[in-house]
Order: structure tokens, then sequence, then C-alpha cells
């Protein structure tokens, strides 16, 4: 003998009914807008502070201090470039990551290449000290 019991068909239906309703119900709960969602990934997915609104937290390794921009990091805000934060390897990571450009090190770069010392044979050594002192007199 079966220990199953017998259910009138309306309390299935019934039952089924809200099984639906139950999951149509989640469904749109799951569906962010395209707005929501900038929110979500303008937010520290650590702390919970909104980027987008200018929060961040201190202690806050994700936060990292700054909000969706910050000053320079190469050189401590001296060039006055403006570095924006890299949201996907951000939140992959963990921890603040900035995509930016030093003016100051592009600058440097350009300077060390023109203080380079020359690489001269010792004729081209003797032909330039020879034109110096041509210079001179």
């Amino acid at each position: 003998m079966s220990l199953a019991g017998v259910h009138h068909l309306d309390m299935h239906t019934t039952a089924s009914s809200k099984l639906i309703n139950r999951s149509q119900s989640q469904s749109e709960q799951a569906v962010l807008s395209i707005e929501e969602l900038r929110l979500q990934l303008n937010s520290c997915f650590t702390c919970g502070v909104s980027w987008q609104e200018e929060h961040v937290s201190l202690d806050c390794s994700e936060c990292g201090g700054y909000s969706l921009e910050r000053p320079c990091p190469m050189c401590d805000g001296q060039c006055d470039n403006m570095w924006k934060r890299d949201l996907t390897m951000t939140h992959a990571s963990g921890r603040a990551r900035w995509e930016g450009e030093c003016g100051l090190e592009r600058s440097l770069a350009q300077t060390r290449l023109l203080l380079q010392p020359l690489s001269l044979s010792p004729e081209s050594e003797a032909q330039l000290c020879q034109r110096l002192e041509n210079l001179k007199s």
C-alpha cells in the first residue's frame, strides 16, 4: 500500500500557480535597470560607499582613499593630471586600480633622452673637442 496522499486537483493548481508567481516575482527583482547597474558598478563592493557621490572609506583597500578620480599617484599630483578608477580591475582585485599618465614622467623621460651621454668613438671625441676649441677662439 502506498503512503502517498490524494489531493484535489484544485489544490495542485493553486500550489503551482503560487510557485509560478513566486518565481516571476523573484526574476522581476533580479532585473536591474541600466541606471541601477551603473550605480552599483560605481560603488565599492567591499564597504558599499558610492564613489559616484564622492564618498570613500579611508580604511578600505578597494576604495583606496579616493572616489572615481585621484591626483596622479606617480608624482603625488605635481603634474596636475587626474587618474580615473579602473572599475573592472578594482572590483576584480578588491584593491584600488587607476588608469592615467604622469605628465612629469613623460617630460622626465624626454629630458633623460636629451641628457643621455653620447657614446663616441675616440676619433669622434677628438673631432668634437677640436670643434669646441675652435668655437672658443
